[in-house]
């Protein structure tokens, strides 16, 4: 056993001072004095490891405060930001509520409107409906005749009436006969003031015979001039606003029948008289916003 000189010295000094010892003794001693130096390079080594342990803890503990730190600030950071998103919910909401009530009561409005316009929409259809019965009371002979029909379909009313009670054969001055009709057309659509009067002419398709081409070259002509004819009658006879007047021809192009029979082709040649909004006085001026 290899005893340190360290340890050999101070046994020696001893047993200088305790003067001889046994063989025995001094190897237990020794043995004892080997096993301290051991425990004491065990308790360096564990000292070490345990230094390290917490210079490695202390490292985890400031690292740990660290994030502490960053969650505390971004904690803050994030009670500012739902502040804000909650104070920016309460602005929106105080708008989308005022939104609301300004919505509800532009409901409320257009429903009155709604209200308005369909009590003013059944008071015209019954104003026309008085219109109807008194053309129908004063033209009952020429509707029994079948040489006028007069038709109403909610608000529109209008009186078809055929050539040959107006006008005579290639001719666009209304005759006696065509007066009287007038007259009492006139009579009961004199006091109509929302609505506007369309005189229409129409014709077959038959051409405008040569003796009469010099003054009317087609159908066109023929059916503007009879249109024309009858507004005029109705302005200066029937005492009918000319401003609720409108004369409009359309030739052979707008048939009610077919055009291969005597019986269609009297059909197609008519006037009709019909009772359409104020605004198609101004379209047809062009001076409609």
């Amino acid at each position: 056993m290899r005893i340190s000189m360290r340890w050999t010295g101070l046994l020696a000094l001893a047993l200088g001072l305790a003067g001889c010892v046994t063989k025995e003794t001094y190897l237990k001693q020794v043995q004892t004095a080997d096993q301290l130096e051991a425990q004491k390079k065990a308790l360096a080594g564990q000292l070490s490891t345990t230094e390290q342990q917490l210079s490695s803890t202390q490292q985890q503990l400031s690292s740990l405060e660290q994030q502490r730190k960053a969650l505390d600030e971004n904690l803050t950071a994030s009670k500012a930001d739902n502040a804000k998103l909650l104070s920016s919910l309460e602005a929106k909401k105080g708008e989308l509520n005022q939104r609301f009530a300004d919505l509800s009561k532009e409901n409320q409005a257009l429903a009155q409107q709604v209200r308005d316009t369909e009590q003013a929409k059944e008071a015209e259809i019954n104003k026309l409906k008085g219109t109807y019965d008194q053309l129908v009371g004063n033209l009952k002979d020429q509707i029994n005749d079948g040489q006028i029909q007069i038709t109403q379909l909610a608000g529109r009313l209008s009186v078809n009436m055929v050539d040959k009670i107006l006008f005579n054969s290639g001719e666009a001055n209304v005759k006696p006969e065509g007066e009287k009709v007038l007259l009492q057309v006139g009579a009961a659509l004199k006091n109509v003031q929302e609505k506007a009067i369309r005189v229409e002419g129409h014709t077959d398709n038959v051409r405008i015979a040569e003796s009469l081409r010099e003054r009317f070259p087609s159908n066109w002509e023929l059916s503007t001039a009879r249109a024309t004819a009858v507004v005029r009658y109705l302005q200066d006879k029937a005492g009918i606003s000319p401003d609720h007047l409108i004369a409009a021809g359309y030739g052979e192009f707008r048939p009610v029948a077919s055009n291969t029979t005597p019986e269609g082709r009297a059909q197609n040649r008519r006037i009709e008289i019909v009772l359409v909004p104020l605004e198609a006085i101004a379209v047809s001026t062009g001076t409609a916003k």
